[in-house]
């Protein structure tokens, strides 16, 4: 490979690490690491099927861990259904417009809501059909024009008074479906393969990233408050490293390898 293609190769795979970490951990978060970072990089016809490929693999892995309640199936149909309308509208946007700039639009409300909930606490949002759809349809734009569309579901259920086991079965399965949404979108705008091979570098990263949190997880290192708190927390530094990156890119700030002109 040429040195262009090292970087590359180091960068997918340190970030397909940390996301299999989270994912396993937080039972969301694996796009939300990938995909703010690998935009800047690659373009966003490779990153989300890479990306989505990988969620979709860990999500069908996770779904012999955490059973989805009963009562909580009408409400992931939900979600799945408005982000099903609003994804395919994403992607038209996203290649309209620098991504950049929507980056960091999502950066910053993330990174607001992210500090609202760890000032706050206490303060709960009551679950509902329309708010449901609202946070389906914000994901689904979400993922199509920036790659990444957890951390509105994430934020939204953690917001919730449902007990973390439940958000964490719930996140983990609407994940995978807008993981098979946004891999189905992607093929269909753009009929190009070629980001196939970069999947054997991410997914062996990503496992070996799930196998260090399967670890951390057996041993009990981390309590359900303190994962609600890492989580939120992790969405915030997140918020905050991607729009910092965005600004720099936009600015000419720093040039790096990338394959946008492939």
């Amino acid at each position: 490979m040429i040195a262009v293609d090292w970087f590359l190769v180091a960068l997918l795979a340190a970030c397909a690490f940390l996301a299999g970490l989270f994912r396993r951990l937080s039972g969301f978060g694996g796009a939300m690491v990938m995909a703010p970072l690998l935009i800047g990089f690659f373009p966003l016809v490779y990153v989300i099927p890479i990306v989505m490929t990988i969620e979709l693999l860990a999500g069908i892995w996770l779904a012999k861990n955490w059973k989805v309640e009963k009562e909580d199936r009408p409400r992931i149909y939900r979600l799945l259904i408005a982000s099903t309308i609003t994804l395919p509208f994403g992607i038209y946007i996203g290649e309209q417009i620098d991504p950049q700039h929507l980056k960091i639009i999502a950066s910053i409300a993330v990174f607001w809501f992210s500090l609202f909930l760890l000032l706050q606490p206490h303060v709960r949002l009551t679950l509902g059909s329309t708010k449901d759809h609202l946070a389906g349809a914000g994901a689904g734009f979400l993922l199509g024009s920036c790659g990444f569309g957890g951390p509105i579901i994430a934020l939204y259920l953690g917001a919730s008074t449902l007990d973390y086991r439940h958000v964490r079965a719930i996140l983990s399965l609407v994940v995978s479906g807008l993981a098979l949404l946004g891999i189905i979108f992607a093929v269909l705008f753009n009929e190009s393969l070629s980001w196939l091979p970069w999947l054997t570098v991410g997914l062996p990263a990503f496992m070996l990233g799930f196998v260090v949190a399967s670890y951390i997880d057996r041993m009990g290192l981390m309590t359900e408050s303190r994962l609600r708190r890492f989580s939120l927390y992790f969405l915030l530094i997140n918020a905050l490293v991607n729009g910092f990156i965005s600004l720099l890119l936009l600015n000419d700030r720093i040039t790096l390898p990338t394959l946008l002109n492939e």
